[in-house]
């Protein structure tokens, strides 16, 4: 993005209402942990035999729905997450 279209963007998120901005917070939050985890996927078709990767795939999926109860990512789910804990 250039100078002039990133200054249009930041002037359309200053405009949101509260609950406007926290959405999309949120929306944009998802499509970073979606991204996340295509990389993950990738890696472990890489690395892990197939049946190592459903099985890793199983357990994550288990450990966001059961264990801390998030079926959709949201700001408030991760705001305490550091990207240093997943070796970033």
């Amino acid at each position: 993005m250039n100078e002039q279209e990133l200054r249009r963007a930041f002037q359309k998120v200053k405009s949101f209402s509260n609950d406007k901005f926290w959405n999309w917070m949120n929306f944009i939050h998802s499509r970073a942990y979606a991204k996340a985890a295509q990389h993950y996927e990738e890696a472990m078709a890489i690395v892990l035999q197939p049946k190592q990767a459903t099985a890793v795939k199983a357990k994550a999926k288990e450990i966001r729905e059961k264990w801390d109860g998030i079926a959709t990512i949201t700001m408030d789910d991760t705001e305490a997450a550091d990207l240093q804990a997943l070796g970033v």
